[in-house]
């Protein structure tokens, strides 16, 4: 009976160890994948008025990007829709504010694959 209870709990703590390990090997595979795709995105245009400043970009990626946050001047601005962007396709984000002439604006959009866009934009 002894040695069914010690293979037991050997087995039970194997098990737990390795759920452990999976654990993290499964952690630092997902952010590596993240990563793994660094151009996703490329910059087509931007375009800017005094309400709003609309930026393409188009996905190099072989399955859809959602963008999932976007910065100017790094002050965070709700995007008004999901924007999902499908393989070989150009999205439109529109970041809507108060934008003045003369100045310029740093523009930091961030994918849910691969790096994020980062543009500098002067409203001419």
């Amino acid at each position: 009976m002894k040695p069914a209870i010690g293979v037991l709990l050997l087995s039970f703590m194997t098990t737990i160890t390795a759920g452990f390990v999976v654990y993290q090997f499964a952690s630092s595979f997902t952010e590596r994948i993240k990563t793994a795709f660094p151009t996703s995105l490329q910059l087509e245009s931007v375009q800017i008025n005094n309400t709003c400043m609309t930026v393409y970009v188009r996905s190099l990626a072989s399955i859809n990007i959602q963008i999932t946050e976007a910065y100017v001047d790094d002050d965070p601005y709700d995007l008004t829709e999901d924007i999902v962007i499908s393989p070989g396709s150009v999205g439109i984000i529109h970041i809507y504010g108060a934008y003045s002439v003369g100045e310029a604006y740093t523009v930091k959009i961030i994918p849910s694959l691969g790096s994020p866009i980062i543009l500098n934009k002067k409203y001419s």
